[in-house]
């Protein structure tokens, strides 16, 4: 991998979608093989996606291009999406490709295939998809699954595999502080002081300012961790992790209803299936639930 690729891909995991695009539009940009220019505009079309700059997407990359990037287009046709006949449609394709001899060993069919997994809420599934781990980003992917399953001690593993790969990378460092803030007590100094070095190093982005709120969340500081998070609400104000964080952070600080509404209505409007928003609307429909049979027993 060139060194400008590296650079591209290290400013996508940090969560500096811009930067990432703006440096794979540089004149001064030289990849010498066609994977490379393959992997940048991959990384390319999923910062435009997490920018949530669909239309992009959708547009420029043709129906007969290369899997890996049918499978960034059939991503952005998946978040861009609130219709439910259209998420099943790209699940299903996704299978397809998964069960297809020509595309089942592609990751980033494998990765598209895990985070659209793990965006439903489909853990065993995103498990076992990312199993053979043959890129470091899969690796990544299985750490935050298996994070999500509250098996620390599995994530652990992969992240010893990530630190085999590559144990100096940016990601690896990331997932390390992940895992460390699951892991809690001491750990979570280590946590918070890997996502600082990193902002130090490169530059304060959404995902480490929220790093570093969660570490403070973790230890019952939430105003330090609100003064993170309106930072990396400054940089991008629509995106769904600050949100989520500054409504839980809000209600622990006391904040009035019209401020947690805000966040909830921009959350509603830009994420309305992130994991804050479908436990809130379960617990609504229980309360319901229960509130119209003590009307019926009254």
């Amino acid at each position: 991998m060139s060194d400008d690729l590296f650079s591209i891909k290290n400013e996508f995991y940090l969560g500096n979608y811009q930067g990432a695009i703006n440096e794979a539009q540089s004149d001064d940009l030289e990849l010498s093989t066609p994977n490379d220019e393959r992997d940048r505009d991959i990384i390319v079309y999923r910062s435009y996606i997490a920018l949530g700059q669909y239309d992009i997407v959708q547009s420029e990359i043709a129906d007969d291009a290369q899997p890996a990037l049918q499978a960034v287009k059939l991503l952005g046709s998946y978040m861009s999406s609130t219709d439910k006949e259209v998420k099943e449609v790209a699940e299903q394709t996704l299978r397809v490709w998964l069960g297809d001899p020509a595309t089942q060993n592609n990751p980033t069919v494998a990765l598209v295939a895990g985070i659209i997994f793990l965006e439903k809420g489909e853990l065993e599934e995103a498990a076992k998809v990312l199993h053979q781990g043959t890129t470091l980003e899969m690796v990544a992917l299985q750490v935050q699954v298996y994070l999500r399953m509250a098996r620390v001690d599995v994530a652990q593993k992969s992240l010893g595999m990530m630190t085999n790969m590559e144990d100096d990378a940016t990601l690896t460092q990331m997932c390390a502080a992940w895992v460390n803030m699951e892991l809690g007590g001491e750990k979570l100094q280590d946590a918070f002081y890997t996502f600082q070095e990193l902002a130090d190093k490169y530059n304060e982005t959404p995902v480490l300012l929220n790093g570093m709120a969660c570490c403070q969340m973790h230890v019952g500081k939430f105003d330090e961790a609100e003064k993170y998070l309106l930072k990396a609400l400054s940089k991008n104000a629509t995106d769904p992790h600050t949100l989520q964080n500054l409504v839980v952070c809000a209600q622990h600080t006391r904040k009035t209803n019209e401020v947690v509404g805000r966040y909830l209505n921009t959350l509603t409007r830009i994420a309305p299936s992130c994991p804050l928003l479908q436990r809130r609307g379960k617990a609504e429909s229980a309360f319901d639930q229960h509130a119209a049979h003590f009307k019926a027993t009254a």
